[in-house]
């Protein structure tokens, strides 16, 4: 079987108070998040696992502001890596918030995956999550829109060492991906998951979850899950991840 190495894609950086992503913990600090997509790729293949958010400009308009340099989009950061938009045959979305899908459209030749309970929520989210998906506001189309996906319905491996699993709890159908490489397994979760602080507890204890959620009792089965798996986890927002270029380095 083929193994594959994964390269965090930068698109994009934003203040956030710690709370927000640390449920109830550190509730005067603030970080600084990274909008990141994956590139999975072995010689043959390239996979794109989430697409970011849309211009900073649009951005500020709808959603709290992010800024990014010229280089921080999904066409410069790919030829880093000597791939074009073109190249890539699939596209994961772990959920369907605004800072994971937009760059969907930008991939004329990808087969689109997200999970069916995930795009049944999108559709129709409960009122205080409605700008996440901006759904049902004047001028806008939702960035998931327009967009061919294939609908998955639990767990499912999209190609050899690729494998999606549903971890409900950020969103109702939150998709985590593990990834097979020649090191290990890694597993990128999307925001379930956003920083390392997340994963730092005491043994025995559960994973801290991101402060957005929809269902806490599931989102901490799914967390003990991830936990069970014990697959070095790449998480969703945390700029430390741009320690190193590729994983595994």
């Amino acid at each position: 079987m083929k193994t594959w190495k994964i390269a965090p894609l930068l698109l994009g950086t934003g203040p956030r108070f710690k709370c927000f992503i640390t449920y109830l913990k550190n509730p005067e600090a603030r970080v600084e998040i990274a909008m990141i997509a994956w590139l999975v790729f072995n010689d043959d293949e390239r996979i794109i696992i989430d697409t970011g958010p849309s211009s900073s400009t649009n951005t500020a308009k709808f959603h709290k502001p992010i800024m990014q340099t010229p280089e921080q989009n999904l066409e410069m950061q790919l030829k880093r890596f000597d791939t074009r938009l073109d190249d890539v045959r699939m596209v994961i979305n772990t959920h369907l918030h605004w800072d994971h899908c937009y760059g969907n459209s930008l991939f004329k030749n990808a087969k689109f995956f997200v999970q069916k309970k995930e795009m049944e929520y999108a559709r129709n989210p409960l009122p205080c999550q409605l700008e996440m998906y901006e759904v049902k506001q004047e001028e806008v189309v939702p960035p998931f829109e327009g967009i061919d996906f294939e609908l998955i319905d639990g767990d499912a491996e999209l190609a050899p060492g690729i494998k999606v699993m549903l971890m409900p709890g950020h969103t109702p159908g939150c998709q985590a991906v593990s990834v097979r490489t020649s090191e290990a397994v890694y597993l990128i979760p999307g925001d379930n998951i956003p920083l390392y602080d997340n994963l730092r507890v005491a043994e025995g204890s559960p994973f801290i979850p991101n402060g957005i959620f929809t269902d806490l009792e599931k989102y901490y089965e799914s967390l003990e899950r991830m936990k069970r798996f014990g697959f070095k986890i790449l998480p969703g927002h945390d700029a430390r991840i741009f320690e190193k270029t590729v994983y595994p380095s």
